[in-house]
């Protein structure tokens, strides 16, 4: 049975975690305000991967950025293909997950499904992007529900960061 946006934003309020499906595989999601969720989510974090804020449209950079440069609005919203983008300076999330970040990583979701559930949820969603077709059974364990189905071949996004000036550096092309 396949879980409604309503039951899975209902999950998320609750503090649980969801695994989620979208154009780059699976990823672990929850509410990016829930202390405890976001500990939770981030003692799932592998090596090497950034947790990334997951929003529905361009607009939602200034809920999460204490300062959006000019080019970000652009690159966001006419982004084709995933792109991560890494800023500086986040704000309004989880005290867990800002203590000693100085950097946040925010990618807009291009499934349509995945749109809607943001939108439905009224935020945006901090991930763990598994990057994968598949879950481990640690993975499948610690979530709640599931969302969406990846696609095949999974897309890997683009990862890179911009400066507060516009200085950019690619991290993943």
């Amino acid at each position: 049975m396949t879980s409604s946006i309503r039951d899975i934003t209902y999950q998320l309020r609750q503090g649980h975690l969801i695994a989620l499906a979208d154009e780059t595989g699976w990823s672990v999601a929850a509410d990016p305000l829930s202390d405890v969720a976001v500990g939770q989510l981030l003692t799932l974090t592998p090596t090497g991967t950034w947790p990334t804020l997951l929003i529905d449209q361009a607009r939602q950079l200034s809920l999460y950025l204490t300062t959006v440069p000019d080019i970000a609005w652009d690159l966001v919203e006419f982004a084709e293909n995933p792109l991560t983008v890494v800023y500086e300076g986040g704000k309004n999330l989880a005290p867990a997950f800002l203590t000693n970040r100085p950097l946040i990583a925010i990618r807009r979701a291009l499934s349509p499904e995945v749109v809607r559930l943001i939108g439905g949820f009224g935020k945006g969603l901090l991930t763990i992007p598994l990057e994968s077709k598949t879950l481990s059974d640690a993975i499948a364990s610690a979530v709640t529900d599931r969302f969406g189905n990846p696609p095949v071949p999974v897309q890997l996004p683009r990862i890179m960061q911009l400066g507060v000036n516009g200085e950019i550096k690619f991290l993943r092309k």
